[in-house]
């Protein structure tokens, strides 16, 4: 029997929030503002999906294609004019290793 490894298919990110916020649909509207920012309204729709948000609303977690997530972190982290301002404080394509 042999093993194959198969790539990811799924990119998980957590992101610390400034200011904090624990509204899912303002933190999805203010990474798709900041996706239109940076690479049009193309990439804007690409598939996102808001995992968690902590009970403080100073981080989150976000699911996406391996494929998008340099885009993505290039664009939340580099808009100026985003309402909520990102930070990455980890990836990895292996959902738990997320955790403290």
């Amino acid at each position: 029997m042999t093993l194959s490894h198969t790539s990811p298919t799924h990119h998980y990110i957590r992101l610390a929030m400034e200011p904090r916020c624990t509204d899912v649909l303002r933190i999805r509207k203010s990474i798709q503002d900041a996706l239109t920012e940076m690479f049009g309204l193309t990439f804007a729709s690409t598939y996102i999906d808001v995992l968690s948000v902590d009970e403080l609303g100073s981080e989150t977690v976000i699911r996406i294609s391996p494929d998008d997530a340099p885009k993505f972190l290039a664009a939340i982290v580099g808009v100026s004019r985003a309402s909520i301002k990102y930070s990455a404080v980890k990836e990895s394509s292996f959902l738990p290793s997320l955790i403290l």
